[in-house]
């Protein structure tokens, strides 16, 4: 993810606000983090251990993103009603 990334801002896809959110959550221990989508549009994604998702989602908030965790399922796709 990391080399991922620093190739994506390589081509200039980045922005300085995601580099923020980047650094903030890799400086919090995740174990990778990379700017998700097309870039330029402020999404970015941080793998973490159970353990340390709230203080990586406490160095991205204080680095002005808005943080939410997801878990991985074995569940595969469903419909919700």
């Amino acid at each position: 993810m990391n080399i991922n990334h620093a190739l994506l801002r390589a081509i200039g896809v980045s922005t300085n606000s995601l580099e923020k959110l980047v650094y903030a959550a890799r400086e919090a221990g995740a174990y990778g983090a990379k700017l998700t989508g097309a870039g330029g549009g402020g999404c970015m994604i941080a793998l973490s251990s159970p353990k340390g998702i709230k203080h990586i989602a406490e160095a991205i908030e204080k680095s002005g993103g808005k943080a939410f965790a997801v878990k991985k399922s074995d569940e595969g796709a469903r419909i919700e009603r």
